[in-house]
């Protein structure tokens, strides 16, 4: 039984009325609609971001609950990104000790994704086509799937399902071990030239680009890191020593000089450090490594006052690009 509007309209909670009024309106929303930021690459480049407005942000999150109860979608056991229960660490665990690990980075990810796409998987969802045509227009802008959307995520892995199969079926016949996480494609064992250029092909004939500039291979012995973890070792992945050190240091400055010294004097407010976001790498450190982490959740939470309400626009962006 195919998927109607009238359905659509009352799993988002208003009217088919509306969500066209919306769907006309949101190429040009930009101020009225969404906020559209634009943050610089750690590796050059830029990345847009769209954060939603009312209604539309309700709108859009809405859409993703009524996508996440009327999708057939599992997620393959590789795929560690935006998928509950799964996460930076249990992706980089899938890669401890092994005797080569290759990343491979996808250009673009989300905005390589278009409105064609996005309305062929709806409609292998079981969505007639004008619902299709409906849902499309407002999960998409410019044409493009954009990052910031509560939809998106969903929508990025749903189109990515075939090639991530094909991806899983030729690590399994050769014996690597394979995971995803959003656009970070990872390889380990006793990789070679000849697996990097197999799995460009493979990428490359599904329609997707790699970023060749991130593209790396990393050998036992040297630096390996997985989604921003070290993973050189069997025990488990490890924090990198230099952010280990970078949150030392601002303990030690606030500790010695206090938090509104450190944020002013010692570069803090300019970096947006502030309690929210330390706390949050704190908590982070401890999902990865207990007694670092806790150590240094106890000490700031002695050392710095509540009471931050800044906006974090790009926190967790941040943080992922830290690592």
């Amino acid at each position: 039984m195919s998927f109607s509007v009238d359905q659509l309209a009352e799993q988002v909670g208003t009217s088919v009325e509306n969500l066209e009024f919306l769907s006309e309106h949101l190429p040009a929303g930009e101020g009225l609609l969404y906020v559209q930021r634009r943050h610089r690459k750690k590796h050059g480049g830029i990345r847009e971001v769209f954060e939603p407005k009312p209604p539309f942000n309700a709108v859009s999150k809405n859409l993703h609950r009524s996508f996440t109860s009327q999708f057939s979608y599992e997620a393959p056991d590789h795929v560690h990104g935006f998928v509950r229960g799964r996460s930076t660490i249990s992706n980089a665990s899938q890669h401890l000790a092994k005797k080569c690990v290759l990343r491979m980075d996808l250009e673009d990810f989300f905005p390589s994704i278009g409105a064609a796409t996005i309305r062929a998987s709806l409609r292998e969802q079981g969505f007639d086509e004008k619902a299709a045509e409906l849902a499309v227009s407002l999960v998409t802008i410019g044409g493009k799937l954009p990052i910031g959307l509560s939809t998106s995520p969903l929508l990025s892995n749903l189109a990515f399902l075939d090639t991530d199969r094909s991806l899983a079926a030729y690590a399994r016949s050769e014996g690597l071990s394979f995971t995803r996480y959003v656009d970070d494609l990872t390889f380990s064992g006793d990789v070679t030239d000849r697996h990097s250029t197999d799995i460009a092909r493979i990428l490359d004939d599904a329609g997707w680009s790699v970023n060749t500039r991130k593209t790396a291979f990393m050998r036992r012995g040297g630096p390996q890191y997985v989604t921003g973890l070290y993973v050189g070792e069997s025990d488990g992945p490890h924090i990198p020593r230099a952010l280990k050190r970078k949150m030392r240091w601002i303990l030690h400055v606030i500790s010695k000089f206090g938090y509104e010294a450190y944020m002013t004097d010692f570069g803090g407010e300019n970096e947006g450090m502030y309690r929210c976001r330390l706390l949050g790498w704190a908590c982070y450190i401890a999902a990865v490594e207990r007694d670092v982490g806790f150590s240094l959740l106890r000490e700031f939470d002695r050392l710095v006052p509540e009471g931050s309400d800044e906006e974090l626009h790009g926190y967790d962006e941040d943080l992922y690009d830290l690592l």
